[in-house]
């Protein structure tokens, strides 16, 4: 059996406090003016790929197409996609927003608790993006195959150039 350690040998790590500097919160403060510009311009470009999709997903479903070889696919799927990415794109959006605003008032008002919320902010920003790059460097093997297997086999489909 293993020898128990007496109370006095364990080694505790220190803890010392974070001291926010000023250059630290000039530095802080700096990047949330820029993330609230980034979140707030973020907010009007998904604004706007949502209603672009709208409009694109109606104006494809109305317009006749005079060959339906020409989508593979329903045509106002293109415009869905849109609204799909835009969709996606609001989380991440809110998240920087919030840790924008969250870090901007815990400097003006020295809460720890603000502080502490922005960051969680942040850290859900990064969170967010890095479980889509995940699920996004999954799919790309897989839409890869698929091109490949649809580029092979298109030709069968297409007998072109055959006599009938």
């Amino acid at each position: 059996m293993g020898a128990v350690q007496p109370e006095e040998n364990k080694i505790e790590p220190k803890t010392n406090p974070l001291i926010i500097t000023d250059e630290i919160t000039t530095q802080l403060n700096e990047t949330g003016k820029w993330g609230k510009f980034l979140a707030i311009l973020g907010f009007v470009m998904m604004g706007l790929m949502v209603v672009f999709g709208f409009v694109l997903s109606i104006v494809l479903a109305l317009i006749p197409m005079p060959s339906a070889k020409m989508f593979p696919f329903p045509s106002f799927l293109i415009g869905l996609m849109y609204l799909v990415i835009g969709a996606l794109y609001f989380l991440p959006i809110l998240y920087l927003y919030r840790f924008s605003s969250g870090i901007k008032q815990a400097l003006l008002l020295k809460n720890q608790d603000q502080l502490a919320r922005a960051f969680f902010n942040l850290k859900s920003l990064y969170r967010f993006i890095g479980i889509l790059m995940i699920v996004f460097l999954a799919l790309y093997p897989i839409i890869i195959v698929i091109m490949i297997f649809v580029g092979l086999f298109s030709g069968f489909s297409n007998p072109v150039g055959l006599p009938a």
